[in-house]
């Protein structure tokens, strides 16, 4: 969001702010004589666009726009690629479905930052015990708002509703990939022969 306000502001040369509620991550043509604020209105047409175009979605329907963009935004911070994208949906809708904390990383560092600047460190034990409404692993359920923008991809491998049993993810760096497991012995087993590999 920072970022995007420091390049707006560069365009319209004053303050410019578009909350990440208001528009899908994408590439637009406008016109450059038009005003920020005629920006962000032509930002939220196309989003409202998006979405009605998916109102009888199942899923849209059971969590609405405004849950669905934060579940978008979740993943967008924790996948790496498509593919990726659609195992970890499956994990947070699945949690989601029996009451499990999502326990994110990417929203613990949203808490921390707020958004403002990128975290250069580690989560530590300590930062996941944070009492704080966008740390999930703290809060149950989703946090309060988005952590990111969301491209429209992305919200449709919400709504795609890709199934899956897996319910515990870690990411192995010296592969480079998601480790997905269905259950909690399943993961620790995983988890700890990755750890001996380091």
């Amino acid at each position: 969001k920072y970022n995007l306000s420091e390049y707006l502001e560069e365009i319209y040369e004053k303050s410019s702010f578009i909350s990440y509620e208001d528009l899908m991550a994408d590439t637009y043509l406008i016109n450059s004589s038009n005003s920020s604020q005629d920006l962000k209105k032509f930002l939220i047409h196309k989003k409202n666009n998006f979405f009605d175009k998916y109102k009888e979605n199942k899923i849209l329907k059971k969590y609405g726009i405004k849950k669905i963009q934060i579940i978008a935004s979740l993943v967008e911070k924790e996948a790496k690629n498509y593919n990726d994208k659609k195992f970890v949906a499956s994990v947070i809708l699945n949690r989601l479905d029996i009451g499990m904390k999502l326990q994110i990383d990417a929203s613990t560092i949203f808490a921390i930052t707020g958004g403002n600047y990128k975290l250069n460190r580690k989560l530590t034990s300590k930062d996941l015990k944070i009492n704080h409404p966008y740390n999930t692993y703290y809060i149950k359920g989703l946090p309060p708002g988005m952590i990111s923008y969301i491209s429209p991809d992305t919200i449709k491998i919400i709504l795609g509703n890709h199934k899956s049993n897996f319910l515990f993810y870690f990411y192995n760096m010296l592969i480079e990939k998601h480790i997905y497991s269905k259950g909690y012995n399943e993961h620790r087993k995983k988890l700890n022969d990755y750890r001996k590999q380091l």
